[in-house]
């Protein structure tokens, strides 16, 4: 039997496999950030990251470079990478941001009509309701990251979408520092069913109204949270 020789690799598929291990690096590193695993102003083990996720340093620096642009990672040159402390400047500006962009979205979506969208946050909404009469309310905050992001898939536009999700990041690193009471997050589920009965109205206007005083709720909540604990946050 004649064996066929092996092809060489590529350089494009080099390029993929490397692309496809750093975005493995950056969803690990920024899942580990958001969570609070990884602490604000923690060193970042480029040889440890690299170990437990059996990569070698090429993916984990281009994923640190990617989650410095998004304000989760601090590089300096000599000393290393650290996780970012909370800035409060800049995390009150991604949340303007994002309430500008999720305003111009929700108010483009309700003019166009999307009645499978429209079904899908109907869908959301019964499981967030579900979450805030359970025994375990805090499930709410993953299907409230999953509201927003639905609404910003609606979009023919990615990097509107991952605008977004910056400015979701934000609010998702709050929430696992200080857990809201009840009543917060039940008046996050009523500012949710008043976006959706506005996009179903096909009412563009009083869609992006109730989105930027949806989004102003969480920059109340951030500046309240850094009165209360004044330590954690910088600048």
């Amino acid at each position: 039997m004649l064996r066929t020789a092996r092809q060489p690799v590529t350089s494009d598929e080099e390029n993929g496999t490397v692309v496809r291990k750093a975005e493995k690096a950056y969803s690990w590193l920024r899942e580990e950030i958001l969570a609070f695993r990884m602490q604000p102003g923690m060193f970042i083990d480029k040889i440890e990251v690299c170990e437990k996720l059996g990569v070698s340093k090429q993916p984990v620096t281009a994923a640190l470079t990617r989650l410095e642009q998004e304000g989760l990672v601090e590089i300096y040159p000599q000393r290393g990478s650290y996780v970012a402390r909370l800035r409060l400047g800049a995390m009150t500006e991604s949340l303007f941001i994002r309430g500008a962009l999720e305003a111009a979205a929700v108010r483009r979506l309700a003019e166009e009509g999307n009645d499978l969208l429209v079904h899908t946050l109907k869908r959301s909404l019964e499981a967030q309701e579900a979450a805030l009469t359970s025994d375990n309310p805090g499930r709410y905050y993953g299907l409230d990251q999953e509201f927003h992001a639905t609404i910003a898939k609606g979009l023919p536009y990615p990097q509107v979408a991952h605008q977004i999700d910056i400015g979701l990041a934000t609010v998702k690193r709050c929430h696992e520092l200080f857990r809201p009471d009840v009543a917060s997050i039940r008046s996050s589920y009523e500012g949710h069913v008043r976006i959706v009965a506005a996009i179903e109205a096909r009412d563009g206007e009083a869609a992006a109204r109730e989105m930027s005083n949806h989004v102003s709720e969480y920059t109340a909540m951030l500046k309240s949270f850094a009165d209360q604990r004044p330590e954690l946050f910088v600048g």
